[in-house]
């Protein structure tokens, strides 16, 4: 019994020592920015998820690819001009990480007792780069933009600019124009090092058809 008394006295002391515990506190980082001036009606889906996007909107998703992209200046137009610029940059490093990452996981799988069949990061990233640089001089004949959302924004708060201008695009690209570029990476890539093609085996048969899987996700 007194055993018991004992118990419960030290389970309501302890209780009342957490509950006096200091709280501690949050802090809330400050805002880097303010937004000055924006585009009329606000910001839209398509900026964090194109594809979800496009697909609850009832775009044609079965002939394309969406995609959105940024462009940063102290000129509006300019800025603009300069996302859409920009998408073919971003679809490009795209493709080609999601083609080297497709190839480096079919070699792993063909090559498990060999180290030869992994690559090192640091040489996956300037090969990645180098397929990104060339894949931008692959011509999209079917791209249409189809959304701008622009912000002026002040950074002078956090010690920037007055005055910046960010600028999005929402745009669509036929799949058979992205599948070309994909062919085109897995080509490049199996030109620099034709072993591939071997340590891959049949892996890679169906690399364009599995990136829009890749898309949905990665956009």
């Amino acid at each position: 019994m007194l055993k018991n008394l004992y118990l419960i006295l030290f389970v309501i002391l302890s209780v009342a020592g957490c509950s006096s515990a200091p709280v501690e506190k949050v802090t809330v980082e400050a805002p880097e920015f303010k937004v000055k001036e924006a585009a009329p009606g606000g910001r839209e889906a398509w900026l964090d998820n194109p594809y979800m996007f496009a697909d609850k909107s009832g775009l044609d998703t079965k002939n394309y690819f969406y995609y959105s992209s940024e462009g940063r200046g102290a000129d509006k137009r300019l800025t603009c001009e300069k996302a859409q610029a920009n998408l073919l940059d971003d679809l490009a490093k795209q493709v080609a990480v999601y083609v080297d990452t497709s190839i480096a996981r079919a070699t792993a799988e063909s090559t498990s007792n060999d180290s030869s069949g992994n690559l090192e990061s640091g040489q996956v990233n300037e090969d990645t780069q180098r397929l990104s640089t060339q894949l931008t001089q692959v011509k999209l004949n079917n791209i249409e933009f189809k959304k701008t959302y622009w912000e002026k924004r002040d950074y002078s708060q956090a010690g920037g600019a007055q005055s910046m201008y960010y600028c999005w695009v929402f745009a669509s690209v036929a799949k058979k124009d992205v599948e070309r570029m994909v062919q085109k990476a897995n080509s490049l890539r199996v030109q620099e090092d034709p072993e591939l093609k071997v340590k891959a085996g049949d892996k890679l048969k169906t690399l364009s058809k599995d990136y829009e899987d890749y898309q949905k996700t990665h956009n």
